[in-house]
């Protein structure tokens, strides 16, 4: 039989009001872990786990390998306390907890907010920009419409002038003669 092996732990960086008493427990209980976590006062996520020693390992590894930015700070007991078997969460002042996710998901969504909010307002000035390159666009839509007829009446005194030119000979002609 393996020798049991007990440690305490303190976990920091990012894992309150993130669901990881939930992650740390779902890690204990698969590698069939005694103990249990819980949040403590000072930000930090608190373990005692007992199990075999390459249990513990896998279990440190495990927690290391989900959360890769968090600090975890084990110590070996040497004395033997009983654990709760299997390895659970302690879930203190649960409505406190739930208040500060709510609180944490409101802070969230005022600031996107925010950034929507700052988004309809570029949006509104685009599309006053819009409008402005519109009614522009519809005015020089305006001049080359009408330019466009002076062009095609150009084109009618042109096509004239030319069909003059084409029987100016025979017109000089006939005038001499008579």
């Amino acid at each position: 039989m393996e020798a049991v092996k007990s440690i305490c732990a303190k976990i920091t960086d990012h894992v309150q009001l993130a669901g990881y008493r939930e992650i740390v427990e779902s890690h204990g209980k698969a590698r069939g872990l005694a103990g249990f976590v819980l949040n403590d006062v000072d930000g930090s996520v608190k373990i005692m786990a007992s199990g075999s020693e390459q249990a513990i390992t896998d279990f440190i590894q495990d927690l290391k390998l989900t959360r890769p930015d968090t600090i975890i700070d084990t110590k070996d007991i040497i004395e033997e306390i009983p654990l709760p078997s299997p390895f659970g969460r302690v879930v203190t002042d649960e409505m406190r907890e739930i208040s500060d996710r709510l609180d944490q998901g409101v802070k969230i969504l005022a600031g996107h907010t925010r950034i929507l909010t700052g988004h309809a307002e570029i949006l509104t000035v685009h599309t006053e920009i819009l409008t402005v390159h519109t009614e522009i666009l519809t005015g020089h839509t305006e001049i080359l419409t009408g330019h466009t007829g002076i062009l095609t009446d150009q084109s009618l005194l042109l096509k004239g002038i030319n069909d003059n030119l084409d029987t100016l000979p025979e017109r000089i002609a006939k005038a001499l003669k008579s």
